[in-house]
């Protein structure tokens, strides 16, 4: 019961102040988290799109990694979910295609690099064959990664070859 001028209203004091500043930060946070994440996982997570796995055996999968993209006709139908150690030094590919890719019993697989520097993938090509790989199914045709310190160190002993052979006929 308030007289007259001995009711003052109540303050919140700086406590409570603090208090609640900090409840709508971390909501704000948590928020601005839940965003981050739809947006980063979100275009896997409520895909749609069904797939099917296939093997593929390869000698060399230098610069391949899980996660590699798959494609086919320079478009990404899939991706690699694993690579194994395999009996004789081989390696084999695992990949998850999408369903609306039909690969063909002579399909073929190669491990290339995206452009000049960028990092390796499995291309697919489909072929002609009537029956399909099923999945679990593997692609018996596959093409080893090419690596570009081979392939320099065959350049060069090739140019030395010529040099040595130009400098016998030279010297006769």
């Amino acid at each position: 019961v308030c007289g007259a001028g001995d009711c003052e209203p109540k303050v919140m004091n700086t406590s409570t102040h603090r208090e609640i500043r900090d409840v709508v930060v971390g909501l704000g946070v948590t928020a601005a988290m839940v965003v981050l994440l739809v947006l980063v996982f979100g275009p896997n997570l409520f895909s749609r799109t069904s797939t099917y796995e296939v093997h593929a055996a390869f000698g060399r999968t230098d610069g391949l990694n899980i996660g590699s993209p798959v494609q086919a006709a320079g478009v990404t139908v899939g991706e690699v979910t694993a690579l194994e150690l395999i009996g004789g030094f081989r390696v084999q590919a695992t990949m998850r295609i999408n369903t609306d890719v039909e690969l063909d019993s002579d399909a073929t697989a190669s491990i290339v690099t995206d452009g000049i520097f960028g990092g390796k993938l499995i291309q697919v090509d489909i072929g002609g064959g009537e029956e399909m790989i099923e999945d679990g199914g593997a692609i018996s045709f596959t093409e080893d990664a090419l690596v570009l310190d081979d392939l320099l160190s065959l350049i060069i002993s090739q140019a030395h070859a010529k040099r040595s052979a130009r400098e016998k006929e030279s010297g006769q």
